[in-house]
């Protein structure tokens, strides 16, 4: 499934440009695909520059940024890696906090995720 994320991130890149939030989703569709495909080694830097740029373009509070933040995070405790992906998600999970409350659903989806990656 992967192909036909990465057909689509093409012709967002080449329609709407780079930094377009669209172009955003479909880079962080693309990864998540990777990583649901088990394709780790090409997930997490697709999910490094998904979330650099949308720091740089969204800003590092904005829904998107956050979802994309916990992202990378899922993906560092899918390959083992609890020293990268426990703080990310203590970071996220705080910035959802403040951001979007307590009880959004991407906080919780976040605090599931942290307490996940510290219990195993």
């Amino acid at each position: 499934m992967p192909g036909h994320h990465k057909a689509t991130l093409a012709d967002c890149e080449r329609v709407l440009g780079s930094d377009h939030p669209y172009t955003l989703a479909s880079r962080n569709n693309l990864s998540l695909a990777y990583q649901e495909a088990g394709h780790l080694e090409q997930a997490i830097p697709l999910h490094e520059a998904a979330l650099t740029t949308c720091e740089r373009v969204l800003g590092p509070d904005h829904p998107d940024t956050l979802l994309s933040r916990n992202n990378l995070a899922s993906a560092y405790h899918r390959t083992g890696d609890p020293q990268r992906a426990i703080p990310l998600f203590e970071a996220v999970l705080t910035s959802c906090e403040r951001v979007l409350g307590p009880d959004h659903p991407t906080t919780k989806a976040v605090a599931a995720n942290l307490l996940s990656a510290r219990v195993t």
